[in-house]
Formats: C-alpha cells, sequence, structure tokens
C-alpha cells in the first residue's frame, strides 16, 4: 500500500466531517478581507491535523460534533498562520504547490494575513461551549512561536545538539499535533487516561513526522513535496540529518562544509553538497530510524486501551507518518 493510500484509508471513518469542517473554516473566512487565503487553503493539504481532532474524538464513547468540527476548522486555521510565517522566515517560493502567500502578495500582507487567521481561529474555539479546549490551543500557539524562536537563535550552530533541536520540533511541530489529540479526545468524551494516551500519540507522531520531514528536505522532490525544499541548509538551521552529519566531521571539515551558511548563498551547488554528504555519511538513514523510534512510542502510548474500533486507523497513521515521500 502507497504512503498516500494508506492515509485515505485512515481517513476514510472521518471523511464526511473533514468535509465539514474545509466548509466551516471557508465560512469563517468570508469576509473580503480574508479572500486572498482561500486559494492556499483550497488548494489542497493533507488536512491530518484537523483529520486528528476529528479521530481523537471518534475514538471516545460520546463525539460532540458540532464542536468537533469547529475545532477542527480552528486547528486548520492555526496551522495555514503558522505555514504562511514560516514561509516568510524562509523565504519559501512553493506551498501545496502554488506561489507561497508573502511570494504573491508580499510579506506585509503575509504577516498581517497570519495574524488574521490566528484571530478567526480563536473567534471560532471562544463559541465552544466545553471548558478547556480553548487553554489547550492557547498553550499550543505559545509553544509554536516559542518554537520557532528557538529555532531563529539557533541559526548556524554547528554544534546544536539532538536536545535541543528535540526541543525545537517538539514545541513547534508535536506541540499541535498533541493538542489536536487533545482537544479532539476531550471533545469525544474520553476519560482522562485515554485523553493522557492520545496526547502522547500526537506528541510521538508529530516528532516522527519532523523528523521525516527534514530528510524530506534534503532528498524530496519540491514538485511531488509541493513546497520549496533545502529550506533548512538555506537558512541555517541544523535539522536532524544535519546534526548527524556534523558528528562525522571534524572541526575543520565542518567549517569548510558548512561555510556558505554565512553568506546565504541561496546556492543549489551548496545545497546538493550538503544533501550528499548527509547521505553518504548514513546520516539521513540515522534520522530516519529516530523517527520509526519515535512511531513506536506513538503506538505503545495506545497499545492495550480501547479505542473504540480505531485502532486500525491509527496504526495506518503510524505507518503513514514514517513512510511518506510527500
Amino acid at each position: 500500500m502507497t504512503p498516500q493510500a494508506r492515509l485515505t484509508q485512515a481517513l476514510a471513518p472521518i471523511r464526511r466531517q473533514l468535509a465539514v469542517s474545509a466548509d466551516r473554516m471557508l465560512s469563517a473566512l468570508a469576509d473580503p478581507v480574508a479572500r486572498k487565503v482561500v486559494y492556499l487553503i483550497t488548494a489542497g493539504g493533507k488536512r491530518l491535523r484537523p483529520a486528528l481532532v476529528l479521530l481523537a474524538g471518534a475514538t471516545g464513547p460520546a463525539p460532540r460534533w458540532a464542536e468537533l468540527i469547529d475545532t477542527a476548522a480552528a486547528v486548520e486555521l492555526i496551522h495555514t498562520a503558522t505555514l504562511i510565517h514560516d514561509d516568510i522566515i524562509d523565504q519559501s517560493a512553493l506551498r501545496r504547490s502554488r506561489p507561497t502567500f508573502h511570494h504573491r502578495w508580499g510579506a506585509e500582507r503575509a504577516l498581517l494575513m497570519g495574524d488574521y487567521l490566528y484571530a478567526t481561529a480563536f473567534t471560532l474555539l471562544t463559541r465552544l461551549p466545553t471548558p478547556g479546549v480553548m487553554g489547550i490551543l492557547a498553550q499550543v500557539c505559545q509553544q509554536l512561536c516559542r518554537g520557532e524562536l528557538r529555532e531563529v537563535e539557533a541559526r548556524d550552530r554547528l554544534d546544536l545538539t539532538e536536545a535541543e533541536y528535540l526541543a525545537i520540533i517538539r514545541d513547534k511541530t508535536a506541540s499541535l499535533i498533541g493538542g489536536c489529540c487533545q482537544s479532539g479526545a476531550l471533545l469525544g468524551g474520553s476519560p482522562p487516561e485515554l485523553v493522557q494516551r492520545l496526547t502522547a500519540f500526537g506528541v510521538h507522531f508529530g516528532l516522527a513526522f519532523q523528523m521525516i520531514d527534514d530528510c524530506l528536505d534534503l532528498t524530496g522532490d519540491p514538485q511531488q513535496l509541493g513546497k520549496s525544499i533545502h529550506t533548512d541548509a538555506d537558512k541555517g538551521a541544523l535539522s536532524l540529518p544535519l546534526i548527524y552529519l556534523t558528528r562525522t566531521l571534524s572541526r575543520r571539515q565542518r567549517r569548510r562544509l558548512f561555510a556558505p551558511l554565512r553568506r546565504r548563498p541561496n546556492d543549489p551547488v551548496f545545497r546538493t553538497r550538503i544533501a550528499r554528504a548527509a547521505a553518504a555519511c548514513g546520516a539521513i538513514t540515522t534520522a530516519q530510524a529516530k523517527a520509526q523510534a519515535q512511531i513506536a512510542l506513538a503506538q505503545q502510548a495506545l497499545a492495550d486501551i480501547p479505542l473504540n474500533g480505531c485502532a486500525g486507523t491509527y496504526q495506518l497513521l503510524a505507518d503513514y507518518a514514517v513512510s511518506r515521500r510527500r
């Protein structure tokens, strides 16, 4: 089964609710000021984060579907806001196979549109009668910003440790995915233990997802991925495979190989050299193995606990996370 087929099968139980949440999101952007962002939202994307809200809700004994759909719409708005802001930071030209928002309309409009999406998401969340979800996602947004700030502070640091890297991606990626599972489980009426276990699944799933993203940033095809690649090297961020690469080099070799980082050359020759070196020393394979270990922890979090018939769905998602090519 292909990675995309695994994802399609995993999302089948909540396909209808996922479509309704997409409509809910677009209706929340009916104001003329938001029209420019609709092209990016309708360009596709995996819709993985809203799907995890809905799946976690379906796992519980009493899903509150109206609230789950609003929450799913809100988390996709938050995710889209982070993508718009990330693309400015990374100076990426491509997102979901289309020009990035700042590339098309400029950085000023992009910054403001990202802020508008955050505000729109929390407008949806304020209407939820269930307490707790707003707090979960407010804390997630704080973590998202903290992770990005940590990554900016760590630029060009060839001595970045694996522990520091994990702290960055736990905030900037895994926090939102874990928050999706946590809020969905809460709105599904799950008991505290299941809420905790689903949250842990989401965090480990998110860590694995980012690690595979790091590998694809070096090895992927931008046409298949639908976004720019080599953004880590271009902005001076040491991803997991690049951390493993630096471990194989002497200090002099590191300085020589990564010297162009200081000049921000946007040089395809430099990017290719880095990618080849990471592949040749086994750094990419090691990073992929680390992602597999995180997925094993995600699966372990859900072992031996009733999942309301959804166990196969979580297995498909786990397989998808570490086998995907885009």
